[in-house]
């Protein structure tokens, strides 16, 4: 059992035999035995046939997918893991037939053959490893094994993706993002924010809309950034007082930006001056009636007026009708 997930019996302790010889490495270079009467060359023509792991002081290792030069592995012809076109390494927990080549070269010639001979090799992901159904060599080739592992190799845990070799949240989106306002000297901005919910380095996409007249919504702006936040200009052209106003943030892995969370979009924005209750019936039995007038953003004086308490105040007008009270608000 592996991050809750059944194994399957080659991948099992006990399931496979393990192929350890560091002399199988690509790096190692099989002159060295040639000069030397402790060490013969690694021949698998009396492989016993089953499943088998590399591994190079104990640590997992797997075939090479590329062509190795001759006299290399502790063998004259070693021997790698073809991958034609379309074909890749099993994913995780996945099995694939594929063929091994052994590489040759002739002694009258000084081209080198990198697939004399094709070996069926039935390769299973077991997540952290690879296993491989071996079978006999034709002669005296060896089976290469590569210090490295696929990136695809690795098998995360349940919400876990694997992006780059490590195992990252699958999901990397954000929390709902809440849109206030603030200003900057003269200047009105909306600030749309939000809270990470990964360890991992991620970029957001982040972009703001608005409630068109026929009640569509109309994208105003987007953009890539790092923060968890992100500004636009309330500049009364493009995005003006009593507007409704929306933002959305998706996340992505920066180093790889392919892997990508949902759109998170945040609640709708009034950008403007109400009136709480919005509507009301005030009799005149005497009662006192309050009503609160407030506005979602900050209402800057204009540049250059005095910011005297008459010079830049809002005014509120009253009118009746049928004993209805209608409350109209206007900007000094």
């Amino acid at each position: 059992m592996q991050g809750g997930l059944l194994l399957p019996p080659e991948c099992a302790p006990g399931g496979h035999s393990v192929l350890q010889n560091p002399y199988r490495s690509t790096t190692f270079s099989s002159s060295w035995l040639q000069q030397s009467s402790l060490q013969d060359f690694i021949c698998d023509h009396s492989l016993t046939p089953g499943w088998y792991q590399f591994q190079i002081f104990d640590k997992p290792a797997s075939m090479p997918t590329q062509c190795v030069e001759v006299n290399h592995c502790g063998t004259q012809a070693p021997v790698w893991l073809s991958l034609g076109e379309g074909e890749s390494l099993p994913g995780p927990l996945e099995v694939r037939q594929l063929t091994a080549c052994a590489a040759w070269q002739f002694f009258s010639s000084s081209s080198k053959e990198c697939c004399m001979f094709r070996i069926p090799v039935t390769v299973r992901n077991c997540g952290d490893f690879y296993v491989y159904l071996l079978q006999p060599t034709q002669g005296c080739m060896g089976y290469c094994m590569s210090d490295t592992l696929p990136t695809s190799s690795l098998l995360c845990g349940p919400g876990e993706v694997n992006v780059g070799g490590s195992c990252k949240s699958e999901d990397p989106t954000p929390s709902v993002p809440v849109v206030v306002s603030e200003v900057t000297g003269n200047t009105v901005y909306l600030k749309c924010s939000f809270e990470s919910r990964s360890n991992s380095s991620l970029g957001y996409v982040v972009a703001w809309s608005r409630l068109s007249p026929e009640g569509r919504k109309e994208e105003l702006k987007q953009e890539t950034t790092i923060q968890t936040f992100a500004f636009i200009e309330l500049d009364g052209f493009n995005l003006r007082l009593g507007d409704k106003i929306y933002c959305s943030s998706s996340s992505f892995f920066l180093d790889s930006p392919s892997v990508r969370g949902i759109s998170v979009e945040s609640q709708e924005f009034f950008a403007g001056i109400r009136l709480r209750p919005e509507a009301s019936s005030v009799s005149e039995d005497g009662r006192l009636y309050e009503m609160v007038v407030e506005s979602t953003v900050p209402l800057p004086c204009p540049e250059g007026s005095p910011a005297s308490a008459e010079q830049c105040t809002l005014s509120l007008q009253l009118s009746t009708t049928n004993d209805l009270f209608f409350w109209s608000i206007c900007s000094c």
